[in-house]
């Protein structure tokens, strides 16, 4: 009987238990509630309706503006460059993996893509911090503690824009020219661009030596009240951050490549601007906070980069044209990658329940 009343009593302690940071101590029941299922339901159906009403009205605003230059692209162009942009994508999924295994957990491949593939979508919610948001919201639902998944974010992006700002470099001299002769507009956003990659891109590698990134996150957890981290980031993690990264706006670059070469024969140097620009652009476009993705401070830069390549094209219209279509093509290879990831995590999720992370032996 003695032996009856232990294992009663030890039952509690090993039931199963959603993530430590779903639900506060003592609010086991707070799931059964109706009412709370019903919020939740409707959190979930104003957050999907308001990213299809900005990836809707992102289509149809730049419409008007690309479909001469979307018409006149070979369809090989396309679809190489949304197979160039979906690669850059799952590259930076990998990226974002490495961060996470560097704080001391395991994601799968398959539950890294659906959380960073499907959680980018929250970009086309004006805010750039929606897209964060709900990557660590599916984090945590995948079993990830919302300050881990919340830091893995946080480095990576911190890493991945010191690997753009180091890509930023190829394009800066062409930037710079571009800049110089130009009184637009789309000058002043790229001298603005200028000065934030040369402003950002020292302070970024210091950022990044693994010791002074582990006091950051350090840190970051005393101000969010968790406990530190056990170990140091390392340089193998911080490495693969940053090559993953890298890759990742390469790929991007070779995206815009793909279309610009449809227009001209920008070669191996257009190449290199294309990468630069793109990293530059994309870096740049994060601090519009209030515009979907960076919705106009992005196509400023890749303006100025491209429009010497297309002078026999139409020049600054068809750059413009080019950097509308690379904009769209990025909303088709979202809704791509994000459906994709999300099928394939279906099967998964079913058979394993929902416990696709776990803590790294120490």
């Amino acid at each position: 009987m003695v032996e009856t009343a232990t294992r009663k009593s030890a039952a509690p302690a090993t039931a199963p238990t959603p993530s430590t940071d779903a639900l506060p101590a003592g609010a086991a029941p707070a799931p059964a509630s109706p009412l709370r299922r019903w919020l939740s339901l409707g959190v979930r159906v104003v957050v999907i309706v308001a990213i299809a009403a900005g990836m809707t009205w992102s289509v149809v605003d730049q419409w008007p503006q690309v479909q001469s230059t979307w018409l006149g692209l070979a369809w090989q162009s396309v679809a190489l460059s949304v197979l160039a942009a979906l690669l850059g994508m799952v590259a930076n999924t990998m990226a974002w993996r490495a961060a996470v295994a560097d704080l001391g957990h395991r994601v799968s491949i398959a539950a890294a893509l659906r959380i960073c593939l499907v959680g980018q979508l929250g970009k086309y919610i004006p805010g750039s911090v929606w897209a964060y948001v709900l990557q660590i919201e599916l984090s945590r639902r995948a079993g990830l503690p919302r300050a881990r998944a919340f830091l893995a974010t946080l480095v990576s992006v911190g890493l991945g824009v010191t690997a753009a700002l180091g890509l930023g470099l190829l394009s800066l001299p062409a930037l710079r020219d571009a800049a110089a002769g130009d009184e637009s507009s789309y000058a002043d956003s790229v001298r603005v661009a200028l000065w934030i990659v040369a402003a950002l891109f020292p302070v970024a590698l210091v950022c990044a030596l693994p010791r002074v990134l582990t006091a950051l996150v350090q840190l970051t957890l005393k101000v969010l009240r968790r406990p530190p981290l056990e170990h140091r980031l390392t340089w193998p993690g911080v490495l693969r951050v940053v090559g993953w990264s890298a890759l990742g706006y390469g790929l991007f670059g070779v995206h815009l490549w793909l279309l610009a070469n449809a227009q001209a024969a920008p070669g191996l140097d257009g190449l290199l601007r294309s990468v630069g620009s793109f990293a530059i652009a994309m870096t740049v476009g994060m601090f519009a906070f209030l515009s979907p993705s960076g919705l106009g401070v992005r196509e400023a830069v890749l303006v100025a980069a491209l429009a010497p390549f297309l002078v026999g094209s139409g020049g600054v219209g068809a750059a413009m044209g080019i950097a509308l279509a690379s904009r769209l093509i990025f909303t088709i290879a979202d809704v791509i990658a994000a459906g994709l990831a999300a099928l394939s995590g279906v099967r998964q999720l079913r058979r394993e329940g929902g416990a696709v992370v776990a803590p790294a032996t120490e």
